[in-house]
């Protein structure tokens, strides 16, 4: 669940990453994704994946050993099943097709990338993005057992 405060933590994660280049197994799009989930909950879902693999056939092995064999199967798996990107909120992961992670920041998503020279995160329309996946809040508390 999204801590009180998820908006401070993922800002903060957002501007500590922003000039990370993509990196298989440390910095790619899952890890950053994930790396955005834990800013938010404080759970890092993509442990497993962190520093197992270095090129692309590394992550495909890795998405079938820790994983759910795709990227769209594990992040289901970490997130429940998507929505339509029009729902897309603050926060939320999106897939922009999928083989590609990135994370909601408003009309705009970011990715881990390349764009005019400049590596690191870089702004995708969300429009552009097929699906999303929301990372639940707490539910709010009346005092009662149910």
């Amino acid at each position: 669940m999204r801590a009180p405060d998820w908006e401070d933590r993922l800002a903060t994660y957002l501007d500590r990453v922003a000039e990370e280049p993509f990196a298989w197994g440390s910095n790619d799009c899952a890890l950053f994704a994930s790396g955005g989930i834990r800013a938010m909950t404080g759970v890092d879902p993509g442990a497993d994946f962190r520093g197992a693999y270095d090129t692309r056939q590394g992550s495909a092995e890795a998405l079938r050993t820790f994983g759910e064999g795709t990227l769209l199967k594990t992040t289901t798996a970490w997130l429940g099943n998507s929505k339509h990107v029009s729902q897309a909120k603050r926060g939320d992961v999106v897939m922009k097709d999928r083989h590609t992670l990135g994370i909601c920041v408003g009309l705009h998503s970011l990715f881990v990338g390349e764009e005019h020279g400049h590596h690191g995160t870089v702004y995708v329309p969300t429009a552009d993005c097929t699906r999303a996946f929301t990372i639940p809040f707490d539910a709010p508390s009346d005092g009662e057992d149910r």
